[in-house]
């Protein structure tokens, strides 16, 4: 980035000037060294990308014969003036043994500047573009013989520097008055139900999908409106599991309301309150027998019923998008209710479940396009149960086209085919157009997957974001974008506190343990980081955490316990599919480079390659210095 239309760098309440070389943090000038300040312009002017530390030597010290520990000390300083913490930086993020990165949103101030890289010639000194900018001392005039006239032109030349000095600052203020009237005002907020509802009861074996269901579409057709906020169906069903009343659950949600419900088939009844969680008060509390013959029907009135009782009213396109369906059938959609709740079950079984029902649902209704966006995420899921990419990807990739081919504004479908195009084809633009899409859809898709694309993209500081954004939405998700990041970003300690979350919620969860496990490799925690790779392999029958036992025996030194996980993987691939990414990481780990860059492309070749893992995974940093290696990115196309 080259700041040369740049007057003034904003991120929070610090204001940065190139120009002037000077720093101010609400309001206030921040005295910082010409080092420090050189320094925090050089990480600005390189935002969201990982700078080596030998890059930022150079740079800043000019080649002067400095150990890495003077730099330690400039980002010391320049964290604690700012008040950015290490272990949750705002600002500067360490990447740990190799450098740092500005993280922090930026907003520029246009006008003309000095890019920093430009304007330090002394690195003790400010620059010369500053020290020009200096304002004019006018000295007082010595007392000695005809000091009179002296005196009087030295008051003129002061009169005409304040009156210079006061037009400047009244053409100051009518330019920002001009400036600030063209700046639309923010849109008015509006004020929100916070409402949870919890998933309905249900008397029958079996039928617990129902329950689930019904509320989470609930959950769906309420968000519709602005004027409700509804929490996702897993944070309800991650307290609901507690057995504790609704007001509890609604207080330990920080919710305004909590809907819930009961369902009994048998006898046709069903009941339904909505509580207000301050008081206690029952805002809505029905029983009454409900024929189950028209499941739209009966979603229709509860959505009428809850938003009637919480005095809301929808405006046209609000209303239009409640009553959206995707299917007239009603043992279709039923079908599709039963593919979702097992999908969201995430053990394989239940997965090949999910795939029978979506495809039951889809011969139900051969044009129910949300079915086929379904059935291509279950495909997708396929990759836990050790499925080769090549036996279902294709079928992933044909279900989510036929869903668009049907309906092109379902946007499960395009963030489906986002994740295909990035993962798979490595086609980055297409997966940006369709993430793209899909958020114009539907602003609360895609966050995770979409983080992961903006990561590979180098924009961390956008990738963190999104994946904040959906680790709030579904907080009790056992998967974790978030932690990837975290592991991705050199954020060690964040990934720790994050999966012993996860663990305690879900503790028969492998990947979990295996995120966990790096993460301590990293904090070089070997004997806790064996133990996480050896959970996550019995729980997931050595489909997870193979690859990264091998490569922490290796870089420990236990040459032979590494090559006999090598073996290991060799024997389970004859059963079970695994990356050539598992072997990848244990020959770098024995500085077997040529051996790793091999299985590299092999997982390449077979679409078993994460983008973000190769541009970042701290385990291969001892490859990246190999021409093979660079050549290889190159061909790929990973985003230099």
């Amino acid at each position: 980035m080259t700041p040369g239309n740049c007057s003034a760098f904003l991120f929070d309440d610090v204001r940065v000037e190139p120009g002037t070389f000077q720093a101010f943090k609400a309001g206030t000038a921040i005295q910082l060294e010409p080092k420090a300040l050189r320094l925090l312009l050089f990480l600005i002017e390189n935002r969201g990308r990982l700078i080596e530390k030998e890059e930022i030597l150079d740079a800043i010290w000019n080649g002067a014969n400095v150990t890495e520990n003077a730099l330690t000390r400039e980002i010391g300083k320049l964290r604690k003036i700012l008040g950015d913490d290490p272990k949750a930086p705002k600002y500067i993020q360490t990447v740990h043994t190799r450098g740092y990165r500005f993280i922090a949103e930026l907003a520029e101030a246009n006008g003309a500047g000095t890019p920093a890289s430009a304007v330090v010639e002394d690195m003790e000194a400010p620059p010369e573009s500053f020290r020009a900018a200096q304002p004019v001392v006018v000295e007082p005039p010595l007392a000695f013989e005809g000091t009179t006239a002296k005196r009087t032109h030295s008051y003129r030349l002061i009169t005409i520097i304040t009156i210079v000095i006061g037009l400047v600052t009244i053409g100051g203020l009518v330019l920002w008055k001009k400036r600030a009237a063209t700046i639309p005002p923010p849109p008015p907020s509006l004020a929100a139900n916070a409402v949870a509802v919890l998933p309905f009861k249900t008397s029958v074996a079996g039928e617990e999908y129902l329950g689930f269901e019904i509320a989470d579409a609930l959950v769906t057709r309420l968000g519709n409106s602005t004027k409700v906020s509804v929490s996702p169906i897993t944070a309800a069903l991650h307290y609901g599991q507690r057995s504790q009343d609704p007001r509890t659950i609604g207080s330990l949600m920080k919710v305004d309301y909590v809907l819930y419900g009961e369902i009994d088939r048998t006898r046709q009844h069903l009941s339904i309150s909505l509580i207000r969680v301050r008081d206690g008060v029952a805002l809505l509390a029905e029983s009454y027998d409900e024929k189950f013959d028209d499941i739209f029907r009966l979603e229709d009135s509860l959505c009428a019923k809850v938003l009637n009782s919480l005095l809301v009213t929808l405006d046209h396109e609000e209303t239009q998008g409640l009553q959206r369906r995707y299917t007239e059938n009603q043992q279709a959609y039923e079908t599709f209710l039963k593919a979702h709740f097992f999908m969201n079950k995430l053990t394989p079984a239940d997965n090949d479940k999910s795939i029978d029902y979506f495809q039951h649902a889809i011969a139900l209704d051969p044009k129910y396009a949300m079915a086929y966006a379904g059935l291509s995420d279950s495909y997708m899921r396929l990759v836990r149960s050790g499925r080769a990419p090549a036996d279902y990807v294709p079928k992933s990739r044909a279900a989510v086209m036929k869903a668009l081919e049907l309906d092109e504004t379902v946007a499960y479908a395009h963030s489906m085919l986002g994740r295909i195009a990035f993962l798979y084809d490595w086609d980055f633009p297409r997966a940006e157009r369709e993430y793209a899409r899909a958020r114009e859809l539907n602003p609360n898709l895609v966050h995770a997957w979409y983080g992961s694309y903006l990561l590979t993209m180098n924009r961390v500081a956008e990738a963190e974001a999104e994946q904040q954004k959906f680790e709030a939405f579904l907080p009790f998700a056992t998967g974790s974008g978030l932690s990837q990041h975290f592991y991705l970003t050199g954020q060690y300690d964040r990934v720790v506190d994050l999966m012993n979350r996860k663990l305690e919620a879900s503790p028969n969860f492998a990947p979990s343990h295996e995120w966990l496990g790096l993460a301590y490799e990293q904090q070089r925690r070997g004997p806790q980081a064996i133990e996480e790779f050896q959970k996550a392999i019995a729980l997931s029958n050595g489909v997870e955490g193979l690859g990264s036992l091998g490569h922490v025996y290796a870089i420990s030194g236990k040459k032979d316990e590494a090559q006999k996980i090598l073996q290991k993987i060799d024997e389970l691939g004859k059963r079970l599919y695994l990356s050539p990414y598992q072997k990848a990481v244990v020959y770098a780990g024995l500085g077997q480079n040529d051996q790793a860059l091999s299985e590299l492309e092999k997982a390449y070749n077979q679409r078993s390659l994460s983008p973000a893992s190769l541009r970042f995974d701290p385990r291969l940093n001892g490859l990246r210095s190999e021409p093979r290696f660079r050549d290889f990115t190159r061909r790929v196309g990973l985003p230099s």
